[in-house]
């Protein structure tokens, strides 16, 4: 991602479970090649579905993601090929605004499609990355008739002291009974964060 004339590059550490479904570019032929690729690291004695659709699922997870515009996407699998949740880190922000987590908090709380039950965790703190505000709350489905689907988020909102962007990462769940764990797993993952620039060749830029 560029911020005024200086490239920066983000990445995270996923951990154990998790499957980076990060894409490059958005063709379907390197979505189910990068798909493919991940099915091979399942052990084929612990599948409960079949490695196609299994296939066909992480496919349609890396090119979903890839249009949302993540700059990482991940998701969480049980050893027996069950999908439990998911990660996206998007980038976003105005040239020459520096907000700060107290700015974006109310923000990060607006769903498109989904609205948030009850009062959300809020937390601020200060990453290695950057300053930032941590939202954890439960959300349902907007429908108009009948009971909308219910799911639990967790999404850290940062703001890198050396740019103006903001980088908001986002796990999604709705297998509650993997909460506990999850909120571990994400909190512990959140500080790998890094934000570095680089320079035209994408190494790291030593004199930044």
């Amino acid at each position: 991602m560029t911020s005024g004339d200086v490239t920066y590059r983000y990445s995270l550490d996923l951990g154990p479970g998790w499957v980076d479904l990060t894409l490059a570019e958005g063709s379907k032929g390197a979505a189910r090649e990068l798909a493919a690729a991940r099915v091979a690291q399942f052990n084929p004695l612990r599948l409960a579905v079949e490695r196609a659709s299994l296939v066909d699922t992480l496919t349609r997870m890396a090119l979903k993601a890839y249009e949302s515009g993540a700059v990482v996407a991940g998701s969480y699998f049980s050893d027996s090929g069950i999908n439990i949740a998911t990660l996206e880190l998007a980038v976003f922000g105005d040239e020459g605004i520096r907000p700060t987590p107290e700015d974006v908090q109310p923000m990060i709380l607006e769903w498109e499609n989904m609205e948030v039950v009850g009062t959300p965790e809020v937390r601020y703190l200060d990453l290695s990355a950057g300053r930032a505000v941590r939202v954890q709350a439960a959300i349902k489905e907007k429908k108009l008739f009948g009971r909308g689907r219910l799911a639990e988020f967790i999404r850290y909102a940062v703001c890198p002291a050396n740019n103006d962007d903001v980088v908001l990462v986002t796990v999604q769940w709705n297998a509650f009974q993997y909460s506990d764990e999850l909120t571990q797993m994400v909190d512990d993952m959140i500080g790998s964060l890094s934000v570095e620039s680089v320079d035209q060749s994408g190494e790291a830029d030593s004199h930044a």
